[in-house]
């Protein structure tokens, strides 16, 4: 765990450390009017904090994070935390002093915390489970892009009667620490060598077919626009890298290994390679149609001309994996 940046706070991992500052904000009754009990004794809530410092639970299946808010001026108001379970799911809970209630505090708090589950422990899926009358928790999840479950949802998780379960699924991020959490998530071992990720397409819906054609296995190469890679400073694909495919969801796909490389103009790639990339009918004619519309988009993006002399990079792979499920044949 780190320390998380948020506005006007920062979230510090929690340890036993923290309780005796933690112990007044917690003995606020205004926050246990709905459910929970404030700490008997600082002594408690001081071995409580130092079991939770394993950051996960005796079988191990579970990781425990725990973060305290913390007031840029110093104060201590608060806590989030997140109990990930395997297959990126997460369930979340937070108490805020009520000396700082409607200040916007527990949203920037909670916010934060959901972008770091996403971005470096894989998580997609997170619940809350709130008392029915706890109007207040209630519109701040609704703020935070949190719906309400279906009544199967609730009766598949046991869901106590004058409870409310909440649901949201996180945005993806392509950032290969965020993809690799992800991966780690779903139990995917990626084969030694030196790591990559990139996707296929500027659209959903190219995104979906260009990725069926590579696991139909007629697509064994892809060409990305060379002035694109260097606006974005984005390292060229070497001979040997695994390279993490994601969709357009950033969602961890297909893994492949890269197997040539080569940098060439536009207008010097050839019929052989366009039947290796494999689109349409695998002619050069298609290829060089599609991939001037879409190198053209690429170069409107960028502020740049197309022409024959732009430069691309040429990348022929082989198919090691496919790991998500709505993209095996």
């Amino acid at each position: 765990m780190r320390i998380v940046h948020a506005e006007g706070l920062t979230l510090e991992p929690q340890v036993a450390a923290h309780a005796a500052e933690m112990f007044a904000v917690l003995s606020d009754p205004a926050i246990y009017e709905y459910e929970n009990a404030p700490p008997q004794s600082l002594q408690g809530l001081r071995e409580r904090f130092a079991e939770l410092e394993s950051r996960r639970s005796p079988n191990g299946r579970e990781q425990w994070l725990n973060w305290v808010m913390r007031l840029q001026e110093g104060t201590l108001i608060g806590y989030v935390q997140a109990t990930v379970y395997p297959g990126g799911h997460a369930a979340i809970a937070y108490e805020l002093g009520s000396a700082w209630w409607g200040r916007g505090l527990a949203r920037r708090a909670v916010e934060a915390m959901l972008g770091e589950l996403a971005e470096r422990f894989g998580v997609r899926h997170v619940s809350a489970v709130l008392k029915q009358e706890n109007q207040r928790s209630r519109r701040l999840l609704d703020r935070l892009g949190f719906a309400m479950a279906s009544p199967d949802e609730h009766a598949r998780r046991e869901v106590e009667r004058d409870e409310h379960l909440m649901l949201r699924e996180l945005e993806g991020s392509s950032s290969l620490p965020a993809v690799l959490a992800r991966l780690r998530a779903l139990a995917v071992e990626l084969p030694p060598g030196p790591v990559r990720v990139d996707g296929y397409g500027d659209s959903p819906d190219l995104s979906q077919s260009l990725l069926a054609l590579i696991v139909e296995g007629r697509k064994r190469a892809g060409t990305g626009l060379l002035w694109a890679m260097e606006a974005e400073n984005e390292a060229l694909p070497q001979v040997g890298q695994i390279e993490i495919v994601v969709d357009h969801r950033n969602e961890p796909a297909l893994i492949t290994r890269i197997t040539q490389v080569q940098v060439l103009p536009y207008g010097e790639v050839t019929a052989e390679y366009a039947a290796i990339e494999g689109e349409g009918d695998g002619s050069l004619a298609f290829w060089r149609e599609a991939h001037w519309a879409f190198f053209s988009r690429e170069c409107r993006r960028i502020g740049r001309e197309p022409s024959l002399a732009m430069p691309v990079v040429c990348s022929v792979f082989e198919l090691l994996a496919v790991v998500s499920p709505a993209h095996r044949r």
